[in-house]
């Protein structure tokens, strides 16, 4: 952690990391908040060339500052506004994580909220839930900070093994968001997104409506991104390869409604290039 420590005194002097700097501030919270902070920052911008457990302590700074931040308002006589304390700050945050991990994953990601954005609007779903359907796509895959290396950046199919700890990613994603408290509502969607209509989905084999309704959303709109993307071990499919492939699971791994709302808006003449969604 030394060489972690030295990287954030070099890039932000005005958070020197000092226990004597806290142990003698009047209120610490703004101090820890202003180091935790920074070492966000230096180790997202870093990569990976520092000695350390690099996702694990990318994961734990982002929730001791949603922590810290959370803390701040409850400090006598003290209100420390910073944007990370807002839920776009803090989504911005993991996202770096994220990016930091595996860019093609975050990119992904991106394309999923976009993809939510259209279809939850076709649908005519009320603002508010767009809203959350958006952030939950955003945030669906970022459980895949800790897959193993040798398997997030496979380049063949996985084998049985293999899939069994990719499904972990679920349930590690809502596990993350559980922590910050910005995002925790935002967990049982990221778990269920990967649930199937017919019950044979993971990680608990929720049925129907069982799964949150925002969750049946997200899949659809991940399902479709996936399949019209290039893998290391596949090309991209046609969007009409891909709307079949749709038509073909509506009522067993998707929600009927969810697919004819996602293959009538396709059918408009209208499409979303790549790029990264507004939060809102």
């Amino acid at each position: 952690m030394s060489a972690l420590a030295t990287a954030i005194e070099a890039a932000s002097p005005d958070a020197v990391v000092s226990w004597g700097r806290i142990a003698h501030a009047k209120l610490a919270l703004p101090v820890i908040h202003d180091l935790v902070s920074a070492g966000c920052d230096v180790a997202a911008a870093a990569g990976e060339p520092l000695d350390v457990d690099f996702p694990a302590l990318l994961v734990f700074l982002e929730i001791v500052k949603a922590h810290v931040a959370e803390a701040f308002p409850l400090a006598p006589g003290q209100r420390f506004e910073d944007p990370q304390r807002t839920t776009n700050g803090v989504i911005e945050g993991v996202l770096a994580m994220l990016k930091a991990r595996d860019e093609a994953t975050c990119a992904h990601s991106h394309a999923t909220g976009a993809w939510c954005r259209r279809l939850s609007e076709a649908m005519g779903l009320p603002a508010g839930t767009t809203d959350i359907i958006v952030k939950a796509g955003v945030l669906h895959d970022i459980g895949k900070i800790a897959t193993p290396d040798e398997i997030l950046f496979k380049t063949g199919p996985l084998t049985e093994a293999e899939w069994v700890v990719m499904q972990q990613h679920a349930e590690f994603g809502a596990q993350i968001l559980s922590e910050l408290p910005t995002l925790a509502a935002y967990a049982p969607i990221v778990r269920a997104h990967h649930e199937r209509w017919d019950g044979t989905g993971y990680p608990y084999g929720l049925k129907g409506e069982q799964i949150p309704f925002e969750a049946r959303v997200v899949a659809v709109a991940d399902a479709f991104h996936a399949m019209i993307s290039a893998r290391p071990y596949r090309p991209a499919i046609a969007q009409r390869e891909a709307m079949e492939i749709l038509r073909e699971g509506r009522g067993t791994q998707w929600d009927a409604e969810v697919v004819d709302a996602m293959i009538a808006m396709l059918d408009a003449p209208r499409s979303v290039g790549r790029r990264e969604v507004a939060l809102g």
